[in-house]
């Protein structure tokens, strides 16, 4: 199946355009909240997603960086799973008594946002905070909330700037929706 024809069957929740202005919204309050912060913040994209989002907000944070990143999912062939597979994170010395900002793509049930909060302090975070771009409203708590959020999201399956549809459509500028028929 080719992308163009999923993006047929789909539509724009949220152009480029308003993205960009949500993930502008973000740096905003990140810099505001590091405002005062005289240690370098770690800043910790989770790949593969959060790509877009990072090569947005991270030229616009104010404070000092350190960039890393962690891979990590607890998809299989686009289902979700209860366990996390780390592919990828970083050597300890680089999250040990450090301030970390972990960047995420979106916010579903929070399992995967949990699992990485969890293994940070294990690794001997200083202190961790959280954005995520997309924010998906479902009917059941969520397993942990994130302290930054850029965009809410109905409770459908949603592609586009960074998030897949079945290995495809990372690269799409827009997100969308896609109908289920």
């Amino acid at each position: 199946m080719k992308i163009e024809g999923i993006v047929n069957d789909s539509e724009v929740l949220y152009t480029s355009d308003e993205i960009k202005v949500g993930i502008s919204n973000i740096a905003d309050t990140i810099n505001e909240y590091f405002r005062d912060i005289k240690d370098c913040v770690t800043v910790l994209p989770v790949m593969k997603g959060a790509i877009p989002f990072a090569g947005y907000l991270i030229p616009q944070l104010s404070f000092n960086t350190i960039i890393e990143y962690i891979h990590v999912t607890r998809y299989h062939q686009n289902i979700g799973t209860k366990d996390c597979n780390w592919i990828y994170k970083p050597n300890k010395s680089a999250v040990k008594d450090k301030v970390i900002l972990v960047m995420d793509d979106i916010l579903d049930e929070g399992i995967t946002l949990l699992n990485i909060k969890d293994e940070l302090k294990l690794m001997g975070a200083r202190s961790i905070v959280t954005a995520v771009l997309f924010d998906k409203k479902i009917n059941i708590k969520k397993s942990t909330r994130a302290d930054f959020v850029g965009l809410a999201v109905p409770n459908k399956y949603v592609y586009g700037f960074g998030l897949d549809f079945k290995d495809r459509g990372r690269n799409l500028p827009n997100l969308y929706s896609f109908n289920e028929k």
